[in-house]
């Protein structure tokens, strides 16, 4: 019944991003290969044997999370997929705060609705369409303490030691995600639904919240240990969404952990977990990623 019940979703998808996908299979064949087989455990372990290197780098300098103990990050990361409390200093913090109130954001990631943030509103009138999201992507260069971030020795070894290779550094972004008062159209539910990535074989999210972080203000939604516990037929499936009910009926609600925080706060995550978005309903939320990756594809 399950997969009956999948099947429009799976093909809304398809059809939508149909041409985006054959293009970009085109230009990176070896992107295709690895969306359509690195959802499996096994391909993932695999990739990770092979691209495997004998010594660990090391990477020197100072690191602005003085209080984060790398090897503890790593244990729990790989346990949990996900580790929490990664905090940025109040002085990085208010630089990207004041940096994020000049950046120029993609209504819904659509390079025809930019705006500023003090003037969304005009524009969602003008447009006649009220964003979910905006988006400012690859902001590093224009942003010192982004870049020092970016840069920083600490991530960059809990990185290089989950994924047992140097990892390269693809891209940070800046997003906005905007209270709903009507229900969002279905071509963009599946961020609020639960699922998983495939950015590449390994890849960590270091995500920070720019904004205080409430139940009613979008907390990002993860389950705990579900990158590396999946049944089968979640692996083989096309469709890597699934509903509530079938995650916390196998994975428990012990486990699925809703992440409420002040602004600063930081964690780091396996996005091959389960894991969702929330729409605000009182208050908007700003948060910034930084991504790496074995691979670069982009």
């Amino acid at each position: 019944m399950t997969t009956v019940n999948n099947f429009p979703k799976l093909w809304l998808k398809l059809r939508r991003r149909f041409l985006h996908y054959l293009g970009f299979a085109i230009k990176k064949p070896d992107w295709i290969f690895m969306f359509c087989f690195s959802r499996i455990h096994f391909i993932r372990y695999l990739v990770q044997i092979i691209y495997k290197e004998k010594m660990i780098i090391s990477y020197e300098g100072n690191s602005i999370f003085e209080s984060l103990e790398v090897d503890h990050a790593v244990y729990t990361l790989k346990k949990e997929g996900i580790y929490l409390g990664i905090n940025l200093p109040e002085p990085i913090l208010r630089e990207i705060t004041e940096f994020s109130k000049h950046l120029i954001y993609l209504g819904d990631g659509n390079s025809q609705f930019s705006f500023n943030i003090t003037d969304r509103e005009k524009v969602e009138k003008r447009r006649n369409k009220k964003f979910i999201t905006g988006y400012n992507f690859d902001i590093s260069s224009l942003c010192p303490a982004i870049k020092n971030l970016e840069k920083d020795p600490k991530l960059w070894e809990i990185a290089n030691k989950y994924f047992e290779k140097k990892p390269v550094n693809i891209i940070s972004r800046i997003w906005w995600m905007f209270v709903q008062e009507k229900e969002v159209e279905e071509r963009v539910k599946g961020v609020f639904r639960f699922h998983y990535d495939l950015e590449d074989y390994w890849c960590l999210k270091f995500m920070f919240y720019l904004t205080d972080v409430d139940i009613y203000s979008g907390p990002h939604v993860c389950v705990r240990s579900s990158h590396k516990k999946k049944k089968l037929i979640y692996q083989l499936s096309l469709l890597r969404e699934r509903d509530d009910d079938d995650i916390i009926n196998y994975y428990g609600s012990e486990n699925v952990l809703t992440i409420c925080e002040q602004a600063g706060f930081g964690f780091v995550e396996d996005p091959f977990c389960f894991h969702k978005g929330t729409i605000p309903v009182q208050k908007d939320r700003l948060i910034l990623e930084v991504k790496f990756t074995l691979n670069h594809y982009e």
